[in-house]
């Protein structure tokens, strides 16, 4: 009960109700990112981020901000080759 009432309420829990219905009707899944965040896109090209837990803009990696932000047009791929260097 005390999430549904943050979720109504304040947006840094997740998402609101309206971003919840708009995802509901118009949302289609793009993808989920390592740190389980979901990624949507609409019809008309609008693309957005449902975050797991607290909202927090750096918690998105760098393959998917680019596709979020329309650096690419591409949704990145689920398997992501690293080198050693890199975390």
């Amino acid at each position: 009960m005390i999430n549904f009432l943050k979720q109504i309420f304040t947006w840094w829990h997740k998402q609101t109700v309206g971003t919840f219905f708009y995802t509901l009707l118009t949302g289609k899944l793009a993808g989920i990112d390592s740190f389980g965040n979901k990624y949507y896109y609409n019809l008309k090209g609008k693309r957005w981020v449902i975050y797991k837990n607290i909202v927090e803009s750096s918690k998105i990696p760098a393959e998917w901000h680019s596709w979020i932000h329309f650096i690419k047009l591409n949704k990145p791929s689920q398997h992501i080759e690293k080198f050693s260097w890199q975390k």
